[in-house]
């Protein structure tokens, strides 16, 4: 009986790390850039989906992000773009 409340425990720690990690939300994506405006990036997916995304100073650029260019974006559920990265 021990050892079956201990499995138990055991299960449920295991799978309250897993939900705090699909919990953050991140997520990535990679598409055309159409437009550049202030802190916003509008990006085109390959599905044809434009998704606008918001960058700030936190936000990682690599390459040159600009309008045409193809970028794979490294993003929050709430739309914040972490990390840009032109692909060449």
């Amino acid at each position: 009986m021990k050892k079956l409340i201990m499995f138990f425990v055991a299960a449920m720690v295991a799978f309250s790390f897993a939900t705090t990690t699909f919990a953050s939300g991140d997520h990535k994506m990679m598409g055309e850039v159409t437009k550049v405006e202030g802190d916003m990036v509008t990006i085109k997916d390959d599905k044809g989906k434009e998704h606008k995304v918001h960058t700030d100073k936190t936000t990682k650029m690599s390459g040159d992000v600009k309008q045409g260019a193809k970028v794979e974006v490294e993003m929050t559920d709430k739309g914040h773009a972490t990390a840009i990265s032109a692909k060449k």
